[in-house]
């Protein structure tokens, strides 16, 4: 898993500030406004979801579902998430011009929105998307973030989450997965589900 050099030289038009998010990290690293004069507002849509491929189908050997993970975005700001990897795709996820609440992402969105920017690409920004995903899944796993597991992803599928420009067959993934965040959503709210009061859905 790759993780943070302390001793990068970020570029220019990058913000780079020396506070911390967590113990782990030393810096934060912020976008500065892209193509169309924009900022991100980190945390203005902090109630969407980010989707996370956790194994690829393998359509010639054995063409059995793949699986998503669905966390909240502030899964990426656990203590355990190595930085700036994590709080830079937070800030995407959340701050985004277009997001909207209950949106539900994928790295390969976040992917396409990045190319707005001066940097257009993860290797100019200097993170690595994949260590803070990772590091998502090995959290959930460990039982220390919460997580939605949803089956029945066909190997077209999965190809389009790791393939930006499969667009339109990432949507209808997005919008199949949508509905059934929904129904476990409203699964969640009813009142025989004892939750505690401060508990969150994800």
């Amino acid at each position: 898993m790759l993780g943070y050099r302390r001793g990068r030289h970020w570029p220019s038009s990058l913000l780079v500030e020396g506070k911390a998010l967590n113990p782990r990290s030393t810096l934060v690293l912020r976008l500065g406004p892209n193509a169309y004069g924009e900022h991100l507002q980190p945390g203005r849509v902090s109630d969407c979801y980010l989707g996370i491929l956790l194994d690829q189908p393998l359509a010639e050997i054995a063409p059995e579902p793949g699986r998503v993970l669905v966390v909240a975005p502030a899964a990426l700001l656990h203590e355990e998430i190595p930085q700036p990897h994590g709080q830079v795709l937070y800030d995407l996820v959340t701050g985004h011009p277009d997001r909207t609440t209950r949106d539900l992402v994928f790295l390969a969105d976040l992917t396409v929105e990045l190319r707005s920017w001066p940097q257009q690409t993860w290797t100019a920004v200097g993170v690595s998307p994949e260590a803070a995903l990772f590091a998502v899944v090995d959290c959930w796993r460990a039982g220390h973030v919460k997580g939605l597991e949803l089956g029945g992803v066909s190997v077209e599928e999965a190809r389009a989450l790791g393939r930006p420009p499969m667009g339109y067959l990432r949507e209808q993934l997005r919008q199949r997965l949508a509905r059934e965040i929904s129904r476990q959503y409203l699964r969640w709210l009813h009142p025989t589900n004892r939750r505690r009061a401060d508990e969150t859905f994800l």
